[in-house]
């Protein structure tokens, strides 16, 4: 018989059906066993009554524990009134078992999966944690953004690429890479997909990437890890950075709502408080900002430093959700000197950025901007920042041979899940995080 998902056995009442997963949880009552039984759909209940299996199952019933990997056939009832539980989906059912095959046994769990951990044991079990019901639900979430993300950009005439991750120079022109032997030359691991996406627009004019980037920044904090996974687009034909910022709240707007519609279970399991959105969004300059730190959070000497720090972005964030009850504010016009070269001067703000930081409930999670697309000025741009174009010249062919204007953004996808969940930290947004003390298991260890 083939098998259903546990979600489809309200539909199967009075039939006979097979069903297959892990037992989330087992509950001994005397001559009856209760399994709770978890597949990718949610979990049901399973009623095993010796009498009504068959001899080999009735031989297997004791050893069964949780995570033990089973295929049952058995019978879907309907439950008494008293028995229903309507805050589960398949909570007006019940499986009775008339056959039991163990298809993978498994260990006695360490500890109770939804047990409170410390962050290193966390992470040093972190292929059996994210079993729990928690940590797949943040997850399933973070798909969600992901999808929704897509659905936006693909509405709007965006061509998704797949973008190299092994390259010949620092995108950022820092030294904050990680350096790999490329077949005995020096080659490293991308800080972003910039030039790529950038490229990409004299072929297709809008373009996405979603992908890993990495940052060899020796962090230890509960917002930074080494590597991330940045949600990236970049669009022709702007007239400046408030078409780029327009996309990308509408594109908010659409990831949002498809987590809304997508993961109702989620959101409630994890108690998510989803934002609301204020049309125009909020936005203020740096210096503006500053300002107002300095006015009402008595952040002395925070005007004329070229970006906020963490507390600050919490303290604007504030005033943003007083002001506008806003979730979101933008932060506009960082200096010519805090952004990378590529980025375009306001030509009616001189020394300052067509670009923009989007801060969510108190952290940057979105860094964007119109981009200088003039070979003479990228390269003149270049030389001021201390690069060789001679470096860039792969990227530079782009330029040379005719670009339009054109700007983009990157989304933190961990920092994001992390802000919206409010979670109280970003390596539970991330799975199997990287720090400077681990790649999977701690570096130091024996």
């Amino acid at each position: 018989m083939e098998r259903i998902l546990n979600s489809e056995t309200t539909k199967k009442i009075g039939q006979e059906v097979t069903i297959k997963g892990w037992i989330n949880a087992r509950r001994n009552m005397g001559k009856i066993v209760f399994l709770d039984m978890r597949d990718r759909s949610g979990i049901v209940q399973v009623v095993l009554v010796p009498l009504e299996l068959d001899e080999a199952s009735q031989a297997i019933v004791g050893e069964l524990r949780p995570e033990y990997v089973l295929e049952i056939r058995g019978i879907v009832n309907e439950r008494g009134e008293k028995q229903k539980n309507l805050e589960q989906i398949t909570g007006t059912v019940e499986v009775l078992a008339k056959e039991v095959k163990i298809l993978a046994a498994a260990e006695t769990l360490p500890y109770d999966l939804d047990a409170e951990l410390n962050m290193d044991a966390y992470l040093d079990n972190m292929p059996f944690n994210l079993r729990a019901n928690k940590q797949r639900a943040i997850f399933k979430i973070q798909t969600a953004l992901i999808q929704g993300f897509r659905k936006h950009l693909e509405a709007n005439d965006f061509t998704e690429f797949q973008c190299p991750k092994i390259v010949a120079g620092a995108t950022e022109g820092g030294a904050n890479v990680f350096t790999v032997d490329y077949f005995g030359k020096k080659a490293f691991l991308a800080q972003s997909p910039q030039f790529y996406k950038q490229t990409m627009v004299g072929i297709y004019e809008r373009v996405f990437t979603t992908g890993n980037v990495y940052r060899a920044e020796e962090h230890d904090t509960n917002r930074h890890i080494n590597e991330y996974t940045s949600l990236d687009f970049e669009m022709g034909y702007i007239n400046d950075y408030k078409d780029v910022m327009d996309m990308v709240y509408a594109t908010l707007q659409t990831m949002v709502a498809n987590v809304k519609e997508t993961c109702p279970e989620e959101i409630k399991l994890l108690d998510v408080k989803l934002p609301e959105f204020i049309n125009p969004v909020p936005q203020m300059k740096l210096k503006e900002a500053q300002k107002i730190l300095e006015d009402e959070y008595n952040e002395k000497g925070c005007i004329n430093e070229p970006d906020l720090e963490p507390h600050q972005e919490r303290q604007i964030c504030e005033y943003a959700k007083k002001k506008w009850d806003s979730d979101f504010l933008v932060v506009t016009h960082y200096p010519v000197s805090k952004r990378p070269m590529y980025t375009y001067e306001d030509p009616a703000d001189p020394g300052f950025t067509g670009s923009f930081d989007v801060l969510f409930r108190g952290t940057e999670i979105i860094t964007g901007g119109q981009r200088i697309h003039e070979y003479d000025k990228l390269v003149n741009n270049m030389i001021k920042f201390g690069l060789k174009p001679e470096g860039y010249a792969y990227y530079l062919q782009a330029f040379k041979y005719g670009m339009p204007p054109e700007g983009g953004i990157a989304i933190g996808l961990e920092r994001m899940t992390w802000q919206l969940l409010g979670l109280d930290n970003i390596k539970k947004a991330t799975l199997f995080p990287r720090d400077r003390t681990r790649i999977d298991e701690t570096l130091n260890k024996a």
